[in-house]
């Protein structure tokens, strides 16, 4: 939808939308006079993020410290320990001020949030101030009791098993030690440990050059390997596509501009019409559409050296070597590793296990240096960690907590808004019903006849007549100009007149169209076969006792029962008596017949008829008819009910003229120009003819249509709507 349907959908349902409105700021301001009074207290927590006043603490043992996020902290105020805490303390006072509470009360009757950058607000409601004060108070306390409990417990912990540790790896690094001094003893060795340590460094250094070795020759290889997958991919020539000027396209181009410099030439010398500038016209849309099919350019192919092979080639070159070199050090290195085994194996059992004691002592060195500094910072943290939160600021008298009526009301009523808003564009969205010429136009093929608008004058259903200068009189003269721009070129005699309900306007419709048609000069015949509700016989007050029926059975003959009415050119033909089997009379072959005499003894027979959709009538009719017209009441009728008589005259073979969108409401912008004739037709403006008659201005796009003449002693429109009578 866009903005004009959302300012229609507001305009239509502004009256819901007002009622919604006011029954949500009711149940609001309601809801503030009825709403309990509740206290709320607050208490303050200060959470230190690093340890402050401990002049020993570097920066660096410091950022090792564990900083909790201010959520975190949080989260724990309102867990259930907490609680459970706090609900122990309050029970623990003296019984003047005691309060026995549930754990899950103090849950529910706190929050906590965050001030920045270290502080927490802990708030309380209650409609017990005193419970309210309390709450807030004993769960800072319990929370700062808790946190320090938590702070010394994970240090001491940690503490106490950083002690064991120490203590096995300093037990384990002496024993290690006495085993190397009693071996050094047994070996008789001078320096064992300088010997063994000088062998094992070199075959350690070779066995780490070697490893770098093979690394570095696993890498040319494979880089080796690379390049010639890579050369082998790499075309030796390079075949490139690049766009040129298609000649086909330059060729017709030349010709198009030919075709149009001699169209323009002969357009100069001739009329649009004459065959010369049309032979011309189509030889130039032959030639825009022939192009259109040819691209304007076309690829073309290239070929050319590639570039990169020559540089592969050369990296291929400087990997091999690359190759040989690692190669011919691998080699020197293995020999050099067969020297150094042989030397470690001719040293003594002795001098192996003393080496092993060695790299044992120094790995336990290691870690028990570690162990020892871990240890300290353990005692470092315990010793700081006397909780890193305290209480700065506590409830003394806490705030009642009344609901702004204002505020409420206010709310209440955005929220009603807001629901109604979107209640009515649900229900329009629900709403098949036909409104405007879009909606109609969207849901049917069938062409648009005319738009009628609703009436706002005295001035009765045959307004035609009554005040041919009023917006619906013009409107159903626009209506039979356009009935016959749509048979411009066809033979109909003989119109259908329908709609798919009652009620929505087609008895009237037929006869301001029969009344059109005869200010303009034809002789035109208005035939009642509504069989079941018939009113036109009321609409021209004329007799009407005998009419179609009376002709169908065969006592009358057509001149007998037609009606001269106070239009001359214009006769009527009622219904006559109400029969038991309408359907059965309309399907008779005398219905045909009748048809058929009245369209040799007048210009136009127009045809009123049942609804279509609750009756068949419409449909039997319709196959005998030239043309049919559906008359749709805007804001009655709906979606399903125009494609079930789409439906209905597709079956009977019917030849559906259009759709005729009556009573519509002029008051949008869209139909605006609807306005336009009431100055337009202004009585007092108009000029006098000299036997006293105004001619009347043709219909919109009338131009075929003969001038008509009103009479000037017709009242002036008024504002005021009566009722119109209508079978349909």
């Amino acid at each position: 939808m866009e903005l004009p349907d959302y300012i229609r959908i507001l305009s239509k349902r502004k009256w819901f939308i007002l009622v919604v409105t006011a029954v949500a700021a009711l149940v609001g301001g309601l809801y503030a006079e009825s709403s309990e009074k509740r206290y709320e207290a607050t208490a303050l927590v200060l959470v230190r993020q690093r340890p402050q006043g401990f002049f020993w603490v570097t920066g660096e043992e410091a950022s090792m410290l564990p900083n909790v996020a201010m959520e975190t902290y949080a989260r724990i105020v309102r867990s259930s320990d907490v609680a459970k805490l706090a609900a122990e303390r309050l029970a623990k006072l003296p019984s003047d001020a005691r309060i026995i509470a549930d754990p899950s009360d103090i849950q529910n009757a706190i929050s906590v949030s965050v001030i920045k950058p270290d502080l927490l607000r802990i708030d309380c409601t209650s409609p017990d101030a005193r419970k309210a004060r309390y709450f807030a108070n004993y769960v800072a306390y319990a929370f700062v009791e808790v946190n320090t409990e938590d702070r010394q417990s994970e240090s001491r912990v940690a503490r106490e098993f950083l002690q064991e540790q120490v203590a096995e790896h300093e037990t384990e690094l002496q024993a290690i030690v006495n085993e190397l001094a009693a071996m050094a003893r047994e070996s008789g060795f001078v320096d064992i440990e300088e010997e063994v340590a000088q062998a094992v460094a070199d075959l350690r250094s070779y066995e780490n050059r070697r490893r770098d070795t093979e690394t570095e020759l696993r890498a040319v290889e494979a880089r080796i390997r690379e390049l010639q997958d890579v050369m082998e991919r790499e075309p030796e020539v390079l075949v490139r596509t690049v766009p040129v000027p298609n000649p086909q396209w330059a060729a017709v181009q030349e010709q198009l501009t030919r075709a149009r410099l001699d169209l323009k030439e002969l357009q100069a010398q001739y009329t649009e019409g004459h065959p010369r500038v049309l032979d011309a016209k189509a030889l130039v849309q032959e030639l825009e559409q022939e192009i259109d099919h040819i691209p304007e350019l076309i690829d073309a192919e290239t070929v050319s050296a590639n570039p990169a092979v020559h540089g592969i080639r050369q990296e291929l070159k400087s990997a091999h070597v690359e190759a040989e070199a690692a190669k011919a050090r691998l080699a020197s290195t293995e020999e050099a590793l067969g020297v150094l085994r042989d030397q470690i194996r001719d040293l003594p059992e002795q001098r192996e296990r003393y080496q092993a004691l060695l790299d044992r002592a120094a790995n336990v060195r290691q870690a028990y240096l570690a162990l020892q500094e871990d240890l300290r910072q353990a005692k470092l943290a315990e010793a700081i960690k006397q909780g890193n939160a305290r209480v700065v600021d506590t409830s003394e008298r806490p705030r009642k907590i009344e609901a702004s009526r204002l505020r409420s009301l206010a709310f209440a009523s955005a929220l009603g808004l807001f629901v109604g808003l979107a209640l009515a564009i649900l229900l329009e969205a629900l709403d098949d019903t036909i409104y405007s010429v879009d909606d109609l136009q969207r849901i049917t093929d069938e062409h648009l006849l005319g738009v009628i608008p609703l009436r706002s004058d005295e001035a009765g259903p045959l307004v035609t007549m009554t005040a041919p200068k009023s917006p619906p009189a013009e409107a159903y003269r626009t209506l039979r100009s356009n009935i016959r721009f749509s048979l411009f070129d066809q033979t109909a005699k003989s119109l259908l007149i329908t709609s798919a309900g009652t009620g929505e306007g087609k008895s009237v419709t037929a006869a301001n169209l029969a009344i059109a048609y005869a200010q303009s000069g034809d002789s035109v015949i208005l035939v009642d076969t509504d069989l079941r509700r018939p009113v036109l016989h009321r609409l021209f007050e004329v007799d009407g006792g005998q009419g179609v029926t009376n002709i169908l059975v065969g006592d009358v003959e057509v001149e007998d029962v037609l009606c001269e009415t106070q239009l001359p050119g214009l006769r009527l033909l009622p219904s006559g008596p109400l029969p038991p089997n309408p359907a059965e009379l309309l399907e008779s072959d005398r219905m045909t017949a009748l048809i058929d005499e009245l369209a040799d003894i007048a210009d136009i027979v127009i045809f009123d008829s049942p609804p279509a959709v609750m009756l068949s009538d419409a449909g039997i009719l319709a196959s005998k008819t030239d043309r049919t017209i559906v008359v749709a009441e805007s804001g009655q009728v709906t979606e399903r009910a125009i494609h079930d008589t789409e439906r209905l005259f597709s079956h009977a073979r019917a030849t559906v003229l259009g759709v005729v969108l009556n009573k519509l409401r002029v008051t949008g912008g869209d139909y605006y120009y609807y306005y336009y004739y009431y100055y337009y037709y202004d009585y007092n403006s108009r000029p006098e003819h000299e036997n006293g008659e105004l001619a009347s201005v043709p219909a919109a796009g009338d131009q075929q249509a003969a001038p008509e003449t009103v009479d000037l002693n017709v009242p002036p429109a008024t504002d005021q709507s009566p009722d119109e009578p209508d079978a349909g």
